[in-house]
Parts: C-alpha cells; structure tokens; sequence
C-alpha cells in the first residue's frame, strides 16, 4: 500500500498598526464602525493621485524581518499586482514581487508535549514583504454587498515560508509563535477576530520518496510528475488553521485511494460545516501581470529603517524563564506567549524575592530554595490566576493588584501563614476588586490566617473523632484512606484555616 506524506507551507498576512495607512495620510483604524469614513483619493484610486510610501511600515517590517532571522535586501522596490475585484479600486495591488524587503530567514519551533511528529524544527522564511490591504466587502440580505474602504491601503506584511512543515500541528504552532513575535515587537495586535492577522496554508500531499526539498523548492525524483497545491484560506483561528489542514491532508489522500487528481486551486474552510469548500482555480505569477510601480521609486531599506534594536523575543524570553526561574518548559511558554503577562512574571519574581527577605520566617529560602519558590509562583500564575481570569473572561491587563500584591501573596503561602484553600480565597478577592489591596490585610480582615498551633488543632480533632466514630474505626481497622475524610472535616470546622499537615499528625497520633 502507498504510504503519502503532506507538503505544507504558510502564507500569513499581518496588518501594521501605523498611524497611517501605507500610502496616503489617511488614519490607519480600518475597524471603526463608520463605513467609508478614513479615505481620501488615493484609498479609492482617483485619477492623478499618487502614492507615498508610509516610512514607518518600512522601518516596522525590517524589524519583523531580523526578528524571523532574514537577509535585508540593500534595495527594494514595490509592484504592481493586476487582478480585477469590487475590493481592489486601481485594479492593481501595490505590493512586492522580485525584491521584497526581507527573504531567506528561519524560525525554530519546539513542539515538545503536543505528541509531535518531530520535538523541534526549523521553518525556512522564504521572504517578509509589504503591501497594502484591499477594501471590505459587507455582504447582506438579498446577494447585495456593499464596499467599506476603510481597510484599503492599511500596511500589511505578507511573511511566506518555506514547505517545511510536516503537520497541521506544526503550522499551528508556527502561527502562534509569528503572532507572539509581532506582538512583542510592538508593531500589531494579531487579532485574528479582527482581521489583524490572516493564515492561509498551501498543501499538497505525495507519495513517500517522490521528491526533495533543496533550498525551499520542491522537486520531482526519478520523472514523478507531483500533485497539485491547494491553497486553503479563511483559517480565521488556530483551531481552524489545525483542523483545516488535517481535513484538506484527508481529502487528498482519499482523492489519491480512488485514482482521482485535482487541479490547483484555492480552497476556504468552512467552520461550520468542518470541510474545505471549492472557491476557484489557482491564478499564477504570470496571472497577475507583476512589473514595478513607476509612480514609487526603488528604496534602500536599511538607510530608510535606520539602527533597528530587537526586543527579547518569545523564545528567548521563554529560554531564559526555563534557566533562571526553574519554569517547566510549559509553564514558560504560557508565560510568555503574551508580552503583558510575561512582563507581570517578570515582576512577580522580582519582588517575590525582596519579599521573602523581608519575612524573618523566610530565613533565606529564597536563596536556598529559588527552584521551588519559583516554580511555587508560576504554577499559581499559570493554574489559579489564568483560569480564574478565563473563567470571568477578563485578562491580566484587566485586574487591579499589583505584582508586588501577588508576590506577597505567594509569599504568605510558602511561609506557612496561609495554606492553599484560603490562598484561593484570597486570589478571588483581590481579581474582583477595583483597588490595589494586598493580600495581608485580606488575610487579617477575614481571619484565614493559617493555623499551626496542635493545641488548637487537637481540639478540632478531638470534636471530628467524637462525631465520626464510624469512619474512625475504619482507619483503626486499617482503613488508611479513610483519613483523608477526617482531615477534610477537621478544615471544614477551622474553615480551612488549619495546617493539614499538622492536622495529619495529630490524627495519625491519635488514631494510629
């Protein structure tokens, strides 16, 4: 039996947020409610009008482009890309084609704990161009669609790879991380809601050994004539982007079982059906009638960007939380996958430290014990903070306390002055307040401070022995489980104020 194997390559379009669009001075702000409202000659292509190059848009995708590891061109030029749609008012799309700004980079990619085909790869960047966005097409009742030239002529830079990827999982997991990257560059927000940021995938499943990659090229071996691309586009989310190309690897390959073939074309997903749908025959390079804009001179880009100075990058960032803060590799990629949230980790652990010096009960912990105090505070960002924020649909950029707060949080917690149960209790709190409050004066306030005194402790005991003598004869009787329910009614009745480690050994001492 035939075994095959996907070929799968990425075009993703992300939108700059300039303050201007890329060519006229009109405001960049494409997603205002008012139709039509930030336009002028050049958004609708009157004639005489002439295009000026937004310098900020150029300078922003060099820096994407050293960001993705890419050589920068010394000169660059725009062109012009003929097609003919209501969303595109010259008729032509100003963009680049021999010379784009940024080509041959590379991104590295873990995929360890996704069950991966492979734990890592490195995706070759093919180039980083820029061009400018077409109008919106608002399609309503009745067939009609009306024209929003609000988003014409926004900067936007189209980053295509090399056919690396091996699965959908590793396309995902390339989006995500080119979404962290422009984001920690400051230069867009990705809001794939929002149309910020656009995935299209280009797949085409062969047989096993009847080609070769060489320098991003995929050539036949030994006179095998390859199948057709398809282009899949309306990949409107990650999980669209997964589930889009697994369904297109399927179909193809179904299609190659029954003898079939297809010509190239370009495919959209449709999410509620689950299936890749026909949309129209693939259009080619000599479709769109390239040749350079002569309204736009050729550039320098290096001279016009300037000295470029990159930020700490998502993986870096995540390398370094992994080495100095002891983070699993997990817990440090969902800290920063977001810039905002990483730069509150950053803080916490900054703080966390000064804290526990300040404790006399801490006696040095933190320099004795960094790896378990670290890990302490990112296990509480990643599973309490984070779900509790996700369960009230708010973000890090919506509470109110500061990383100072949350760090004197974990470290009560370490130091024994409040267990997990109240911790939580606490945490609550302060995400639902408007105020900066910290976490001592909650505990004091509602009086979850731990208690460690066995006397006070061994009274509690004693009353859950006396009123539980069924369960107690049962541990007596060997029964070793049935502890964990009297140490759950002792810290019912200390309303989970109690030590449960001294709750144990009072219990065990008594019973055992």
């Amino acid at each position: 039996m035939k075994q095959y194997v996907p070929i799968i390559g990425m075009e993703v379009h992300v939108e700059l947020k300039t303050n201007s669009k890329m060519f006229c001075s009109c405001a960049n702000n494409p997603n205002i409610d008012t139709p039509n409202k930030n336009i002028c000659e050049i958004c609708l292509a009157h004639p005489g009008t002439l295009p000026v190059p937004n310098k900020k848009a150029i300078e922003w995708t060099v820096m994407v482009g050293k960001a993705l590891n890419c050589h920068i061109l010394e000169f660059s030029k725009f062109d012009r890309k003929h097609y003919f749609y209501p969303d595109l008012p010259k008729g032509y799309q100003i963009s680049q084609y021999e010379e784009p700004i940024a080509e041959h980079g590379f991104i590295e990619l873990d995929f360890a704990g996704e069950n991966p085909v492979r734990d890592t790869a490195k995706i070759g960047i093919t180039r980083a161009h820029l061009e400018e966005d077409t109008a919106k097409l608002n399609h309503g009742e009745g067939g009609s669609t009306l024209v929003d030239f609000n988003r014409a002529g926004v900067p936007l830079v189209e980053i295509v790879t090399d056919p690396d990827f091996k699965s959908a999982l590793e396309a995902k997991t390339y989006c995500q991380e080119l979404r962290s990257i422009v984001r920690y560059l400051g230069v867009s927000d990705a809001d794939m809601e929002k149309g910020q940021m656009r995935c299209e995938a280009n797949i085409s499943v062969q047989e096993v050994g009847s080609f070769e990659i060489v320098d991003g090229v995929v050539k036949p071996l030994n006179g095998t004539k390859l199948n057709n691309k398809v282009e899949l586009k309306n990949l409107n989310s990650f999980k669209a982007v997964e589930r889009g190309i697994d369904y297109e690897i399927s179909r193809q390959i179904s299609m190659l079982e029954k003898g079939e073939t297809w010509v190239q074309q370009t495919r959209g997903w449709d999410d509620n059906k689950q299936e890749t749908v026909m949309q129209r025959t693939k259009e080619n390079a000599a479709d769109y009638r390239y040749f350079p804009d002569p309204d736009i001179p050729p550039f320098h880009p290096l001279q016009i960007a300037g000295k470029i100075s990159l930020p700490e990058l998502p993986s870096q960032k995540r390398k370094r939380f992994n080495e100095e803060y002891f983070l699993s590799f997990s817990d440090a990629k969902i800290l920063t996958d977001d810039k905002t949230l990483a730069n509150f980790t950053e803080n916490v652990m900054s703080e966390l430290h000064e804290w526990l010096d300040t404790m006399p009960e801490s006696e040095n912990k933190a320099e004795k014990f960094p790896q378990k105090i670290s890990r302490l505070a990112g296990a509480w960002i990643t599973s309490k903070l984070l779900g509790i924020l996700k369960e009230k649909n708010m973000s890090i950029t919506d509470v109110k306390f500061s990383p100072e707060n949350f760090a004197e949080l974990i470290a009560l917690i370490y130091n024994n002055k409040v267990n997990g149960t109240n911790a939580l209790k606490i945490l609550l709190i302060m995400v639902g307040l408007d105020v900066d409050k910290d976490p001592t004066h909650i505990l004091e306030e509602k009086g979850w401070g731990q208690v460690s005194d066995s006397g006070k402790i061994e009274t509690l005991v004693d009353d859950v022995i006396k009123n539980y003598p069924d369960q107690v004869a049962q541990v007596k009787a060997g029964k070793d489980a049935i502890i964990k329910f009297l140490i759950g009614m002792v810290m019912k009745a200390s309303e989970g104020s109690a030590d449960v480690k001294v709750v144990e050994e009072v219990l065990r001492k008594k019973l055992v």
